[in-house]
């Protein structure tokens, strides 16, 4: 008899650790490592006016974007002795080209599919504090913003600057 016990026992214990806490037969929903951190399970920070540092004293003159294609937009005219910053994001295949009117310069930047890609130009000329416009070449599918604005040009400590 004490066999037909020990059999009984081990047979019970066997049956209670086959079965769920949660009185279901079903595997609990976990995420996979793979899925949780897989790169299509983050999307890519969206496409909008990149920040400008302009420090003390400095201001932004305009803002523009998300759009995509082709577009322009104005800016207003400020102090004399600032320099121009214009700070262009954007996300698709190929690339944007940007205009201004003032100080009449041109530069591209090449896009990406992933994290926007971001560039900054500063422009420290006589013109500068004057009324200008921004023209973006693009094709449909590259999304852009623009930031422009005024601050102390680049390498210049404002408390010894002279206007």
């Amino acid at each position: 008899m004490t066999h037909a016990r020990s059999a009984c026992v081990l047979i019970l214990l066997a049956a209670a650790g086959c079965t769920s806490t949660n009185g279901t037969d079903e595997e609990p929903d976990l995420p996979t490592p793979a899925a949780a951190g897989s790169p299509a399970a983050r999307q890519p920070a969206p496409v909008t006016p990149p920040p400008l540092d302009a420090g003390p004293g400095g201001s932004t003159a305009g803002r523009y974007g998300p759009a995509h294609g082709s577009a322009g937009f104005s800016y207003p005219a400020d102090t004399r002795g600032k320099a121009l910053t214009v700070a262009v994001s954007c996300r698709g295949r190929g690339g944007v080209e940007v205009h201004l009117t003032v100080p009449q310069a041109d530069f591209r930047l090449a896009c990406a599919s992933g994290e926007p890609a971001v560039t900054y130009h500063q422009f420290a000329l006589p013109a500068a504090h004057r009324t200008g416009s921004v023209r973006v070449t693009a094709p449909s599918g590259v999304t852009w913003a623009v930031t422009v604005g005024r601050s102390d040009p680049a390498g210049e400590d404002p408390a010894t600057a002279t206007g």
